[in-house]
């Protein structure tokens, strides 16, 4: 594996994550491992809490350290970048900050999105009498040009995720980002799926709008998360929700009261509400760390490339992997079965629950979403293991 140009043994990298030492673990997009060193990171945060001592500034300190590295990781500016609890609230809060119309519309593909960057939209729909203009997926992928097709002067967002849950598919933002900027529509992507394991630039993504959890590809805790919007777009909206950290008070202190209206914090930090979950940004900075280290583009390489030999492997076996052969539409997750099944009206296959048992009983961490049998790859990953399962699922075939 590459490292900053230099070469860094794979077994370094699986040192720091100890679950490797017990499974082959295949799940990231379920739920990511985390290292030592991010464990390690905490214990002081939780020691001083143990022992009543609460240095507030210094944790106040930390966050912003910890927005900026995020912000570099995506290619963002610190002020782009807010602090929230997870992609769920990220992207409810641009939802909730835009001015509706009745009659402005949203497109978005449900089949390919997680419940969660679909509940915003019904409820707006309900609650401001907006139009959802729904697309069919395009052979399991977003489909780049039936979204571009839909947009028109009424729509105001778009909602897309940058590689899918389920079957996983990288998706081409840029012909959509072109789109919305001739409408005016605001891009917002669901980053849960690639942040952290595919490189990610905003910029060159073209999107407004970035949420992210830190549970997975990020290698951190629940309950944190990121979102990035774009200073233009930010700069224009309004919170639905306010709290002390939310607004612009100079060098007053955070117990000083506010007695008029306040000012909103300039970019995005004006969507962070109450206080920061310092355990999870603490982690957060540790993990950010790894895997600038690394390198992103070192880590898409190298994940990209162990999905690529997978589903090849899996393909031999005689297995209907989503996608057929890799290509570009290639990423860390390969999923097996019927892609009919993602829209919940096809019963799943027996042979889904049959495969994932038994890959259990060989120590083999995988996930079903939808239908499909799901394998997700990180940095922590290794050909032999890509090996091994492939050995594992042909024994079972046979």
């Amino acid at each position: 594996m590459i490292m900053n140009g230099s070469i860094l043994p794979l077994d370094s990298i699986r040192d720091d994550f100890p679950a490797t030492q017990d499974f082959i673990y295949m799940d990231v997009a379920n739920q990511g491992l985390i290292s030592r060193t991010t464990r390690m990171s905490f214990e002081d945060h939780l020691n001083n809490r143990l022992h009543g001592i609460n240095d507030e500034l210094s944790q106040l300190a930390d966050i912003e350290k910890t927005r900026a590295r995020f912000a570099r990781f995506v290619g963002a500016d610190k002020d782009e970048i807010a602090i929230t609890k997870n992609a769920s609230e990220s992207i409810n809060i641009i939802a909730n900050a835009i001015d509706w119309r009745a009659g402005d519309s949203v497109v978005l593909c449900p089949q390919l999105e997680h419940a969660n960057n679909i509940l915003p939209w019904l409820q707006v729909k309900a609650l401001h009498d907006v139009d959802l203009k729904l697309v069919e997926p395009d052979n399991g992928a977003i489909p780049v040009d039936a979204i571009v097709n839909a947009l028109d002067s009424r729509t105001r967002v778009v909602a897309l995720s940058t590689a899918t849950m389920v079957p996983g598919f990288r998706t081409v933002t840029q012909p959509v980002a072109e789109a919305c900027r001739r409408h005016g529509a605001f891009l917002l992507a669901d980053g849960t799926q690639s942040v952290g394991i595919l490189h990610t630039d905003v910029n060159r993504l073209g999107v407004d709008g970035l949420a992210v959890s830190t549970v997975k590809g990020l290698m951190g805790l629940y309950g944190s998360g990121f979102l990035y919007c774009r200073r233009e777009w930010a700069d224009q909206l309004k919170p639905a929700y306010l709290a002390r950290f939310s607004v612009d008070l100079g060098n007053a202190p955070e117990s000083a009261p506010i007695l008029n209206a306040a000012r909103l914090r300039a970019g995005a930090p004006r969507f962070d509400i109450g206080h920061y979950n310092f355990p999870g940004m603490i982690a957060a900075h540790a993990s950010l760390g790894q895997l600038l280290e690394i390198g992103t583009e070192a880590i898409d390489k190298h994940v990209t490339s162990l999905a690529t030999r997978l589903a090849s492997g899996l393909l031999e076996a005689g297995l209907p992997v989503c996608g057929g052969p890799p290509g570009d539409h290639t990423g860390s997750i390969v999923a097996i079965g019927d892609m009919a099944a993602l829209g919940g009206t096809q019963e799943v296959a027996a042979y889904i629950p049959s495969l994932h048992s038994y890959l259990a009983e060989n120590k083999v961490v995988a996930s079903t979403r939808r239908g499909l049998l799901r394998f997700s790859l990180h940095l922590y990953n290794s050909e032999e293991e890509v090996g091994q399962v492939i050995d594992i699922v042909k024994k079972w075939s046979n």
